[in-house]
This record gives C-alpha cells, structure tokens and sequence, in this order.
C-alpha cells in the first residue's frame, strides 16, 4: 500500500497499514506517550514502508503545544556568530526542539521576523541580533513565549538575557596588554556600534584613561577581515604612538595582522602586540596565532536554553540576566 504519486503519506494511511488507532499511530510518534512496544513496533514498520513523517507544525498548531524555537540572528558569515548558531542548533535538537532559523540584518529585519514566529506557535525565541521593540516582546509575555535575548542591550524589560562580561572584557583587555609591556595603547572600533563589541572597547578605553595611559583610537566601517586591513594602514602611520593593538573581535585581527605584515612589513609581536577577541577557529591557526580573548559560545548557548526550558516551567518568574565571564587565550601575537 502506498499513496498516490505526489502525496504525501498520512496517519490514517499508517493506521491502516499497521491495523491501528488513529490515537495509536499519535502515541507511537509521542515521547512518553502509553503504548505497548509491539504496536509501536507496528505502526513505526507502517511508517518506514510509506515514507510517513510526522508534521510537527500541524500537530503544535492543534496542541497548543510546540517544540518549535526561533532563532533570530545575523551576519551570519561571522566565523564567531556561525559557530553560535551551530552551538544553538544542536543544542536546541539535543533537547527535543527544532529550531527556525532566520536571519536579519537591519532593525526592520527583526521587527518583521520576530512577528513572523507567532505564525509558528514557537515555544521560545532566542535573539542574537538586534533587540525586538517592546510592543513584540509584550505580545511574547501575553502569549507566554519566552524571549531570550544574547549579548543584547541590558536595559529590556519582559526578556531573559545572557551576555558574556562584557566589562570584564575590556578590563581584561588592558591588563593583558599592559602585563606584555605595552605603553602606547590603540583600539579599533567600528563606526556603526554594537553592543558587545562597542561596549568592551568603551570598557577598555575607559581603563586606559584611569590609568593615563597613552591611547589612540582607530575608526572602521564595519566588523570585517577588510576592515581589518584598512585598519593597519591607518595604524603603520603612526606607530611612534603605537605598540600594541586591542581590536573589537578576532576577524579584525587578523585582517591587521595581515595588513601590518605583508603591507607595511612588521614584525608581531616584536614591533607591535595584537590582541583580538571572540576566539574564533582561525586564531589558533599557525598562519595567525593570535592572542584572544574567549566568549566561550558552548557556555552562552547553554545559559540561554536554560533560560528558556525555566520561562517555560516558570513564566511568572522574575526576568534574569546571566553573565558569562570571558578567559584569555595567550598565543604569539603578544609577549605574554
């Protein structure tokens, strides 16, 4: 027995097929659900032979109940936010959800694409990019769907939040430099502030004026490896004022790296110390060995599923904020 070319099995066809309830094929493809082994035996062979799956938007649609998760995030061909959402995905599966990932990249992009998730009945949303304005995040209270936000501004209201320290970042940033023997500080930021990165560069610029030391900043137009080239160029023209470099993320980094050592012909770390941040997989390559510091994304992936599987067991409870500390990563790029 198969169903007609170009349509779809479904559980009538299955219950048929194996000589069972309706109810009986639900069960079997129902974690925990009462059913004998045999009859499960029975219905998953019926299943196999008609090539039946399970339409588990239908089913949460007709439940109330869903194991749909949205995960809303952006450039994603940052090696940083690609291992987070692959972190976040297998996660997600590994605790019996399925995730809808979509991707947004301007202010309107989250707006329209948060919206888009009550179509779903999602059982949660994890945000990672831009924040969602109140009016979203309300209708996410008023429909219990928890709402976690990732390395997003702390001034929210109705949202859990996981963030890795992002002032411990910046603090931590100074005294690795300093403990190389850095004198003449520079940081890099980019024009077009973000949250993490932009808040642990101002965590670290404000340590280098407590403690009057030389500092200079270098401006970039975005967060990228070309953006990092253009940044050397800008440092090699003034490198009596220079000695060593704390960049906003590891991918502008190496773009430096690159540009102060094929441009402009310096030696790292014996004419200038490099420090990144994120410890993406290409910093421990041995073209780069860049020293970092971590924002283990293992860490934040796991806070923010936490968070949601407790809105969902206690949606009345007080809203949270995690902090997750960040560890540094010594390689070649500073003295130690």
């Amino acid at each position: 027995m198969t169903p007609p070319l170009g349509k779809a099995a479904t559980s009538y066809d299955v219950a048929i097929l194996a000589g069972v309830s309706r109810s009986a094929v639900s069960r079997a493809f129902t974690d925990g659900a009462s059913i004998s082994t045999e009859t499960r035996k029975r219905v998953m062979a019926a299943a196999k032979e008609l090539g039946y799956h399970v339409n588990f938007l239908a089913r949460s649609l007709q439940s109330r109940r869903s194991s749909l998760v949205g995960v809303v995030a952006s450039a994603a061909e940052s090696p940083f936010r690609a291992k987070q959402i692959k972190i976040t995905a297998a996660e997600l599966v590994r605790r019996g959800y399925c995730p809808i990932l979509l991707s947004a990249e301007t202010p309107d992009d989250i707006d329209n694409l948060t919206s888009s998730l009550f179509s779903y009945n999602v059982a949660g949303m994890i945000i990672t990019s831009g924040t969602p304005p109140e009016s979203i995040i309300a209708e996410c209270n008023r429909l219990s769907i928890p709402v976690v936000l990732v390395n997003r501004e702390a001034n929210v209201t109705g949202a859990d939040q996981v963030s890795m320290d992002i002032n411990q970042g910046g603090q931590l940033a100074f005294d690795l430099l300093k403990s190389a023997g850095v004198q003449k500080f520079c940081a890099i930021s980019p024009r077009i502030p973000t949250y993490s990165v932009n808040g642990r560069i101002d965590a670290y610029v404000s340590r280098c004026q407590k403690e009057n030391v030389p500092l200079q900043m270098v401006e970039i137009d975005g967060q990228s490896y070309a953006s990092g080239l253009h940044a050397a160029d800008q440092i090699a023209a003034h490198l009596d004022k220079i000695d060593g470099v704390f960049c906003g993320t590891d991918l502008i980094g190496l773009g430096v790296m690159d540009g102060l050592r094929y441009r402009h012909g310096l030696r790292i770390p014996e004419d200038i110390q490099i420090l990144g941040f994120d410890d993406i997989d290409q910093t421990g390559w041995l073209s780069y060995n860049l020293s970092t510091i971590r924002q283990n994304a293992g860490k934040l992936v796991k806070a923010a599923v936490d968070a949601m599987q407790q809105r969902l067991e206690a949606p009345a409870s007080a809203y949270q904020q995690h902090i997750i500390a960040v560890e540094p990563v010594l390689r070649a790029t500073t003295r130690k």
